[in-house]
């Protein structure tokens, strides 16, 4: 199937995994191309991938765990827990960051703007630093939705400074853990081996050339999982062994502006890590990634207990063909 969607893809290439999963039952996978084409290794379910911003969303969860214990909440204003934004980002809250509308520059136009050969290597701790350096914020909080990186590394900050833990161990613990994801972690500055891991590919012309790291900023991005472990949050999703019913809603509820107004932009509205928009006339919460040769789609149909999830360690990945695989995926398998 995937090569009738994919003829880019071989089996001597970088390539692709797809799980469609309905009533918590895988109803197809198939997994075409090689995880490490220096060592000619196929990608499978256990294929270790970078999944980009498809990340964004456990660090939703883990923020909304921390509302749920009383250690924080949405209307907080951030510089109670990072001050060193205060010059100029006193209004800020919670809540613009987690629906995209605090007003913050995105750390990577940053990091282009210092042209420095080693600028996409970001820690978090550089984009804090660069975030501090700055004098202003594009809009007022609250007044607009942009789409920006910042409030998800800002959002993992608060995370270790409430917790006293790093990211990488909270999420493990109270999110990885929890539904059994044993090959699951947040890829640091530690750099950890990574067992089955997957290697990002670009293409220039007929050639494919590795693509190591990107970006070492968490919180937005880095999360390094399976479709295996994928299959076991997205079944996890449907109960309440992580967050509570009342968190639970909060996937579906988009950004409001200071004056009440819903906020979008062209690919929906935004909540705590997802993207929320109707695909084949159906209410989804969904997420792409994009980063160091990796994509990434997680399309989660929550009121058909459908979802798809596709991998891919190339970024020549067609986002046209792929969306148009998602929803002859989802008309294969739900009768509507």
């Amino acid at each position: 199937m995937l090569e009738k969607y994919y003829n880019e893809y071989s089996n001597t290439s970088p390539g692709i995994g797809v799980m469609p999963i309905k009533n918590f039952d895988v109803v197809y996978e198939e997994y075409l191309g090689l995880a490490n084409c220096e060592h000619n290794i196929p990608i499978t379910a256990q294929s270790v991938f970078n999944i980009g911003s498809v990340s964004k969303q456990f660090t939703g969860i883990a923020v909304l765990q921390l509302i749920e214990n009383n250690l924080i909440c949405e209307n907080d204003k951030v510089v109670n827990f990072i001050p060193e934004i205060k010059h100029y980002g006193e209004d800020i809250k919670i809540y613009h960051l987690v629906h995209h509308m605090s007003g913050l520059p995105d750390y990577n136009d940053l990091l282009w703007q210092k042209a420095r050969n080693d600028a996409l290597h970001s820690t978090n701790a550089e984009v804090l630093s660069l975030l501090k350096s700055q004098t202003e914020l594009h809009f007022l909080p609250g007044s607009k939705m942009e789409y920006c990186n910042s409030n998800f590394v800002l959002l993992a900050i608060i995370i270790e400074r409430v917790t006293k833990m790093p990211l990488p161990g909270y999420l493990k613990k109270n999110i990885f853990i929890p539904p059994g994801m044993k090959n699951t972690l947040v890829f640091d500055e530690n750099q950890p081996v990574v067992p089955n891991r997957v290697y990002g590919y670009d293409q220039n012309n007929s050639e494919f050339h590795c693509f190591y790291v990107d970006t070492l900023a968490t919180g937005c991005a880095n999360v390094f999982t399976s479709i295996a472990d994928m299959k076991l949050y997205d079944d996890i999703l449907y109960s309440y062994k992580i967050i509570n019913s009342d968190s639970k809603r909060k996937f579906i509820e988009p950004g409001v502006s200071n004056d009440g107004q819903i906020l979008f932009d062209y690919c929906g509205c935004y909540s705590y890590g997802w993207m929320i928009q109707e695909k084949c006339a159906q209410k989804t919460i969904w997420h792409t990634g994009g980063d160091a040769g990796f994509r990434s789609i997680y399309v989660h149909f929550y009121e058909k207990n459908f979802s798809v999830l596709l991998f891919c360690n190339c970024n020549n990945l067609k986002w046209d063909v792929t969306y148009k695989l998602v929803e002859d995926l989802y008309y294969r398998y739900n009768n509507n």
